[in-house]
């Protein structure tokens, strides 16, 4: 039990800092903006390369969790990571900082994927959702980190200086992943990487996956690139918040997504023992999540607000689909399948944290220096529509989405 809960802490660590620094230019976004002279379209870019850097690394990611474990392959990265932040914290190229983003994104990108191997490894397979969701919810402390508390930092430290103050963290983080990790468990190395790729084609000529992987990327995907950059900035430029009022609001949304994702991996643990389809539970949390970002967009200001609470705390209801996908390819293929959904999350969520940015650069700025509101509501509409084509193929491939019952037996 004292080991489980180690283990859990450690990669909770790992993926809180991942969060952070996807996260952190939300709050630096003004500090960046006047530093380094940048658009609403080259800020999304900058941030969002750290998103596509996520993708790009999942099925590499996933054919090295399955061979080495979750302690070499988190070790690695993370130190990869730390370079990458510290040519960001020096820099004033945007070239050269997007490239440190890319560096970034590519070291976190095992952070989360790396503490589910974790729990399937030296978790009980009944406690795999619940662990899951332990470790994804205390990681969105993350988020909790880049609002007030880094609001304050900024008081003491220019956001290079308080880039510094994280990259300190990324190292300790390191150093206890070497000494509180145990010694690999289930992995098997004995195949040549080029077999342990050829093996995803079984993966991607599962049908399930194209049925399932598109609701889980879209909503996932939206959450991510939307929480992360621009609900600080919808903050100021379309409800009129203050600086102050903009980290509040973020601190809200980040409780909210903390809160969502841990009570997720209760609620599949409690209703799996009345024998719940834990995708029954997965699909209502996302139809939640999809609805609640119409009145973001549709009604005034005052009043959509709140909803990125309900946004926020619904977004990442894939992360059921984890047990699940576990148990429909097994231990041997549960890195490589569990990434190839991770990564459509990432790819999506790189075109959409971009994609709003070019938006708002299509229109003229309000007040001088202010994103129009109007290129919000845009964006927001089309994710939207987006989103209930996505949901609507989804329920036609529900036949394609009943697992066995050895299967069930394993969640």
């Amino acid at each position: 039990m004292r080991q489980s809960i180690t283990i859990i802490t450690v990669f909770i660590l790992g993926y809180l800092l991942a969060i952070i620094f996807r996260s952190i230019n939300g709050i630096l976004a003004p500090n960046l903006i006047a530093d380094v002279n940048l658009t609403a379209s080259s800020l999304g870019l900058l941030t969002s390369t750290l998103l596509i850097a996520h993708a790009i690394a999942q099925i590499p990611l996933g054919v090295y969790l399955d061979s080495h474990g979750p302690k070499k392959v988190q070790i690695v990265l993370m130190l990869l990571a730390t370079v990458g932040c510290i040519i960001f914290a020096l820099s004033s190229n945007i070239y050269i900082m997007t490239f440190a983003r890319l560096l970034i994104g590519i070291g976190f990108s095992g952070s989360l994927m790396s503490g589910f191997r974790a729990v399937s490894m030296y978790l009980k397979p009944e406690n795999s959702a619940l662990g899951n969701g332990i470790i994804m919810s205390a990681g969105q402390i993350g988020l909790l980190v880049t609002s007030w508390p880094t609001e304050y930092l900024l008081n003491f430290f220019t956001w290079r200086g308080t880039y510094g103050v994280f990259i300190v963290l990324i190292f300790i983080v390191i150093l206890l992943t070497y000494i509180c990790i145990p010694k690999q468990g289930y992995t098997d190395n004995s195949k040549p990487v080029t077999q342990r790729l050829f093996d995803l084609k079984i993966v991607f000529k599962d049908i399930s996956i194209w049925y399932l992987g598109p609701l889980i990327w879209i909503t996932g995907g939206a959450h991510i690139a939307l929480l992360t950059l621009w609900a600080g900035p919808w903050f100021n430029s379309v409800a009129g918040y203050s600086r102050e009022e903009v980290a509040t609001g973020l601190t809200i949304n980040a409780i909210a997504a903390i809160s969502g994702i841990f009570l997720s991996g209760l609620i599949a643990k409690v209703l799996s023992k009345y024998n719940i389809n834990i995708l029954k539970i997965l699909t209502t949390i996302l139809i939640i999540n999809i609805l609640s970002l119409a009145p973001i967009f549709m009604l005034p200001p005052s009043i959509g607000a709140y909803f990125w609470i309900i946004f926020a705390m619904t977004g990442q209801g894939g992360i059921l689909s984890y047990p699940w996908i576990t148990a429909k390819f097994g231990m041997a293929l549960s890195s490589r399948a569990n990434t190839i959904v991770n990564l459509g999350t990432f790819v999506i969520a790189f075109f959409v944290q971009w994609f709003v940015g070019v938006i708002i650069d299509l229109f003229p700025l309000t007040s001088g220096s202010d994103y129009n509101p109007m290129a919000y509501h845009i964006s927001f509409m089309i994710i939207f529509g987006i989103q209930i084509i996505v949901l609507i193929w989804f329920f036609t491939g529900q036949k394609h989405l009943k697992l066995n019952k050895t299967e069930i037996e394993k969640i």
